[in-house]
């Protein structure tokens, strides 16, 4: 080869190495497990986007070959005739959809849930939409049969339940080979968000947040059974669901020391479930639940209201922390927060009386010595000032001397001349 043209082609011959590495990784990395998986992505990027005049004709074959049970072939015609975005859409919609059916009828489910997702995606309002949702929701069902298992096996376990590790199942295709938990919720929150008001949207969003619930999610329990609780009034799942979000709700704050907000929702969940679901109420066990969570609340907000009092008592603000259990008091008359907040206050007025009965300190030295003699415990001594005898209420008589402060009385202004002189 001459040499003027050696050195561009050993670096064309270099980059077509790298861009074909470049490839095979991205194909790999997004889920090629096999050599005909890997064909097929390559396919999909070599097909040619034309009308194919014949399209009609090759679909109805490829519905005939699935009839009778040659999946494989069927499968392969359905994808190529997806894939080709020059086709009518109608047509193009109804081989993804078939695509997916294939893979379901050969129990390919993961495969199948991630070909229903892109029709979902491709086609959001297409004809097929629900019926692809209610395929979605089937195998998402099935996946959570391990979920169900254990729950029963662990029923007497009290609080959330932490995942069990488990070896992933390599021959199995009917579920995925890691996380089938996780994309079984994925799969119900796809079925919830593309038909917001389909036959098992309730279902979907009651599974996601129960399991988010038992697993101690309780943030994520949170979102998606309120959004049972506002979306679907007339679902059978309403007041169950009701329920486990008050629970959420409170448990997703982390205490008294964090946002309060989350409780105040709850006590407004509650409110409106006593106020617009009877059947909460009828039912015994179900009313007792509500009434445990309202106090669990209701404790909880009180506890808020009572750390901030010891709060402003710890920084010498005891008004502020008056105030608060006062506010206590008030709103959380009859509990044991309510006698303790009425024992702080009595301390509380004990103190401030006991301060203002003695002198005022001279100066810094006066100070010191004052907090000196606090620190040791020693009484502060009252200085004596004038001897005032007060009267006696009952007889009018001089009573006994009590010696009291007198402060040092001040001319009156209006007494005083304006021209300098005296007046009598």
């Amino acid at each position: 080869m001459d040499r003027r043209y050696a050195r561009p082609y050993r670096i064309f011959r270099g980059r077509t190495r790298v861009a074909l590495a470049i490839g095979v990784a991205a194909c790999l990395g997004s889920g090629c497990n096999t050599s005909k998986s890997f064909s097929e992505r390559a396919s999909s990027f070599i097909s040619a986007t034309y009308e194919d005049p014949k399209a009609e004709q090759k679909l109805a074959e490829a519905e005939k070959l699935a009839q009778d049970g040659q999946l494989d072939k069927a499968q392969g015609r359905f994808k190529e005739l997806a894939d080709n975005k020059a086709n009518n859409t109608l047509l193009t919609e109804r081989a993804r959809y078939m695509q997916a059916e294939c893979r379901r009828m050969k129990k390919e489910y993961p495969e199948a849930v991630a070909t229903y997702n892109r029709l979902l995606q491709d086609f959001p309002t297409g004809l097929h939409r629900q019926q692809a949702c209610t395929r979605m929701f089937e195998i998402a069902d099935y996946w959570l049969d391990d979920f169900r298992d254990e729950l029963d096996a662990r029923k007497n376990d009290k609080g959330m339940l932490i995942k069990q590790v488990s070896f992933p199942n390599v021959l199995d295709k009917t579920k995925p080979t890691f996380g089938v938990e996780d994309r079984a919720l994925e799969a119900l929150e796809h079925v919830h968000t593309h038909d917001i008001t389909g036959p098992t949207a309730d279902q979907a969003l009651f599974w996601c947040g129960y399991v988010n619930f038992i697993r101690g999610n309780f943030t994520e329990a949170d979102q998606f059974l309120s959004q049972l609780v506002q979306l679907h009034k007339d679902s059978k799942y309403r007041p169950t669901a009701v329920a486990l979000a008050i629970q959420a709700k409170n448990n997703a704050t982390g205490g008294a020391n964090y946002d309060g907000r989350k409780c105040a929702e709850a006590l407004r969940l509650v409110n409106q479930a006593k106020a617009s679901m009877p059947e909460i109420t009828r039912d015994p066990e179900m009313a007792a639940k509500i009434t445990k969570a309202e106090l669990a609340i209701r404790a909880q907000q009180a506890e808020k209201i009572l750390q901030r009092a010891e709060y402003y008592e710890r920084t010498r603000h005891p008004g502020s922390a008056y105030f608060c259990y006062e506010l206590l008091r008030r709103q959380h008359a009859g509990t044991r927060y309510s006698d303790l907040a009425t024992a702080r206050m009595e301390k509380l007025k004990t103190d401030l009386d006991q301060r203002l009965s003695k002198p005022q300190s001279e100066g810094t030295w006066g100070t010191m010595k004052e907090k000196w003699d606090e620190f040791l415990g020693q009484e502060q001594p009252v200085k004596d000032g004038p001897a005032v005898k007060l009267p006696d209420s009952a007889s009018g008589t001089p009573g006994t001397s009590q010696t009291l402060p007198v402060p040092e009385r001040l001319p009156d202004p209006r007494s005083m001349p304006t021209d300098g002189s005296q007046r009598p």
